[in-house]
């Protein structure tokens, strides 16, 4: 019998960046690895040359554009329909995209689209940071982020990573309800998995006398909230000088101004097989967003698997935890939100009932729970 073949389309996010969604297929693609021997899978993305090649199993198809292309994404899109009309694929999941109106699908052949958060909402977030003129400046933007997501009627499935995404994604594109599967992000529980603190510092050279709190997320400081978490750490530090905020992935040159403080510590690019370590050995992790699509989002659920005293922003709407229960829900960033995290970390009790029932809750979203749910979905 021949082999289905799936292809993943991540548009404009070369496999090799450690972040959101690239991790996200990476994950997918270890479980249909070890699950679906005859399954044979292949990943196609926008970058500056055209080539292919193998890696651990996967075939790549990088698709050459050009800053123009990837401003206006009318280019890109021809490119990408181009692509799928010379090369047959019997599932194409992707993140979206306008290519599909391109592109004739061919007989018996499946499109699934994943929504990780809706481009509209993300960009529309940015909206409060800027005046009004700018704001009348960027408005076109934002009409062009609602069109650019928008399903084909050929989209036989759309995939959502979490209740609010499915909202969202209905509001803006009125497609039926019994066309969404929402499914939660999963983790990997044997990579990410509680370990002892004091030998995790250790083996990553920190101050055994420190506790410390961890941000994670890429870019700038707006959407992931690392100024909330800056601000929440000046308070915590005031309160108590043993704090640290270990800061991994952001673009340094766009947070530079927020990073001179004393109780920060910048890590400027960890490997992937280290992360880990680094979520064992820290004590809080924070979830400040100001928007987020995932519910839990990857990097939450990699904290609550590892042991980390859970911290989100309100407007995080992380859906799965719950105040004072799984974890500690703030949205004033000040001194009496840093007193109730302390006084939370220093109380053994409570401290240790928030992480046990989250541990329990992010079991229900191992990896191979969540691999199945997906497959289900895209290999039907």
């Amino acid at each position: 019998m021949k082999n289905k073949k799936i292809c993943f389309v991540t548009i404009n996010a070369n496999p090799e960046f450690l972040g959101g969604y690239v991790l996200y297929h990476k994950n997918l693609i270890k479980y249909l690895q070890r699950n679906f021997k005859n399954l044979e899978i292949n990943w196609v993305y926008l970058g500056k040359e055209n080539r292919n090649f193998s890696k651990n199993g996967v075939h790549y198809f990088e698709l050459k554009t050009n800053k123009l292309n990837s401003f206006l994404g009318i280019g890109n899109n021809f490119c990408l329909a181009k692509f799928f009309k010379k090369n047959y694929f019997d599932v194409i999941n992707s993140i979206g995209g306008l290519w599909t109106y391109f592109y004739k699908k061919k007989k018996n052949q499946r499109i699934i689209q994943t929504f990780h958060g809706t481009v509209y909402y993300f960009n529309k977030n940015h909206l409060k940071r800027f005046n009004l003129f700018q704001k009348f400046l960027i408005f076109p933007l934002l009409l062009k982020s609602w069109f650019v997501e928008r399903p084909h009627k050929k989209v036989d499935k759309i995939i959502c990573v979490s209740e609010k995404v499915k909202k969202q994604a209905i509001k803006l594109y009125s497609f039926e309800d019994k066309q969404v599967s929402v499914i939660r992000t999963g983790v990997d529980l044997k990579e990410f998995k509680q370990r002892d603190k004091s030998k995790a510092k250790k083996f990553l050279n920190l101050n055994k006398d420190y506790f410390y709190g961890l941000y994670v997320g890429g870019g700038g400081y707006w959407t992931k909230g690392l100024d909330r978490a800056i601000n929440l750490g000046k308070e915590i530090y005031q309160l108590d000088n043993s704090f640290r905020l270990l800061v991994i992935g952001p673009d340094y040159e766009k947070v530079k101004p927020l990073l001179n403080e004393p109780f920060i510590v910048f890590l400027k690019k960890i490997p992937r097989e280290k992360m880990s370590f680094y979520y064992s050995a820290s004590d809080l992790f924070f979830c400040m967003s100001r928007y987020e699509g995932g519910a839990p989002t990857l990097v939450v659920s990699e904290a609550m698997a590892s042991g980390c005293l859970l911290v989100c922003s309100k407007d995080s709407e992380q859906e799965i935890v719950e105040d004072n229960k799984t974890s500690l829900i703030i949205e004033k960033f000040d001194k009496s939100d840093a007193k109730r995290i302390l006084e939370a970390y220093k109380s053994k009790v409570l401290k240790n009932e928030i992480i046990k029932n989250s541990f329990k809750k992010i079991n229900e979203l191992s990896l191979e729970k969540w691999g199945k749910k997906t497959a289900e979905v895209l290999l039907k």
